[in-house]
């Protein structure tokens, strides 16, 4: 029910001002909803006209575009997946193949068979997929539009010959992200996908079937002091995304001083940070460069804890059940990169500018704001956690 506010000096003109912000909130969060619910049932009523669900599955494909992080959030759908369908023969195609992909993250016997298409030859190679004659085909989407989504269903349905698909949804949309980001932040991508499998009766217990190689022996012997370590992970492509260089330099500095390892992992390109965040520490290391995604989980195990950019590796460290503390840049819908609740915690603030979808930004306030002190005690709040919930993890 509307109510309104008449205005009667000063008083009542700050609270016809905050109501009048309420009032605005909410109308944008409900035209959010409502697109978002008209987007689904238009792609609700599509499926249902294209495909049939009434049909034996014995083989299945499955299509997931992305690289390092975008992979490893469908390993718990895929998981729910493999427990369905116990028998059926999994195969995986990406459209948009990259060098880090989910064949590379998922365990080595996951799929049958994978099908890596380059962008220039997608039609032709996908003509050639109709002759394997799939009975299943399961969408996990990247955030499509309406448009895109439809095609992509035709592309399944006639150019696949696929009668039996699912996976598309409604997606986000990419207005009042503060707002969003506020009162109503989306699902996680984890949990959006499993979310859609079970709009198909298809549930279950989640998993992640990861690639994980131990670290070498030579390694190891950092791990048999009695030092507890944490990981410092660093890397990411998006510069927008990355905390200051002085502020992990002044965290590893306090960590250390109070009996703390530190271990700082990323590409080859982030080997000249992460010497100048350890320089003269007696307690901190560098292994940037020197893992493989496989042995960066298994490094990542056995950690303490972690502190990541919003990243791929940052996904890596929940997948093994590394507590990890997020650090986060408000400038798009954030909350679907974000790590599960339970055993980890997440760092963001949100500014007048966020929303703004950059790559690049001149000053990264939202992420100087986000001060050293505040992330160790964050940590230490998260780890105080831990021993009280889980007695029997030895940290």
């Amino acid at each position: 029910m509307p109510f309104f506010v008449r205005s009667n000096g000063r008083k009542n003109n700050r609270c016809l001002s905050e109501t009048t912000m309420i009032q605005t909130y909410m109308l944008k969060l409900l035209t959010i909803r409502t697109l978002l619910s008209v987007r689904y049932r238009i792609i609700a009523c599509v499926q249902k006209l294209l495909f049939s669900s009434k049909m034996p599955v014995s083989k299945i494909l499955i299509h997931r575009i992305g690289t390092f992080g975008d992979s490893i959030v469908t390993l718990p759908a895929l998981s729910i997946i493999r427990r369905h369908y116990p028998h059926a023969q999994l195969d995986f195609v990406t459209t948009y193949a990259t060098p880090l992909n989910l064949s590379t993250i998922v365990r080595k016997d996951f799929f049958s068979k994978i099908y890596l298409i380059q962008k220039q030859n997608r039609k032709k190679e996908l003509k050639a997929l109709k002759h394997e004659h799939y009975d299943l085909y399961i969408e996990l989407p990247q955030n499509y539009g309406l448009i895109k989504t439809l095609r992509n269903m035709l592309v399944v349905r006639f150019l696949l010959g696929i009668k039996n698909a699912f996976g598309w949804d409604e997606g986000m949309f990419k207005l009042f992200v503060k707002e969003q980001l506020t009162y109503a932040p989306p699902l996680r991508e984890s949990e959006r996908f499993v979310r859609n499998l079970a709009r198909n009766a298809i549930t279950g217990t989640p998993d992640y079937p990861l690639q994980i190689e131990a670290p070498s022996a030579e390694l190891l012997t950092l791990f048999q002091t009695p030092h507890k370590v944490v990981a410092f992970v660093i890397g990411t492509n998006v510069p927008a995304n990355k905390w200051p260089l002085s502020s992990w330099r002044s965290l590893a500095v306090a960590l250390c001083k109070e009996g703390f390892s530190v271990a700082v992992i990323g590409g080859e390109q982030e080997k000249q940070d992460a010497h100048k965040i350890i320089a003269d520490l007696d307690r901190a290391y560098t292994f940037c460069g020197q893992f493989s995604i496989a042995q960066s989980a298994g490094f990542l195990q056995t950690c303490t804890a972690a502190i990541c950019h919003d990243t791929g590796a940052m996904h890596l460290c929940y997948a093994v059940h590394t507590p990890l503390v997020a650090l986060f840049s408000s400038r798009q819908l954030a909350s679907k990169w974000f790590p599960p609740e339970k055993g980890n915690a997440v760092l963001m603030q949100i500014l007048s500018c966020s929303g703004c979808f950059r790559k690049q930004c001149e000053n990264n306030l939202c992420l100087k704001e986000i001060t050293p002190d505040a992330v160790e005690r964050q940590l230490h709040e998260l780890l105080k956690e831990i021993d009280e919930n889980s007695p029997c993890r030895k940290l």
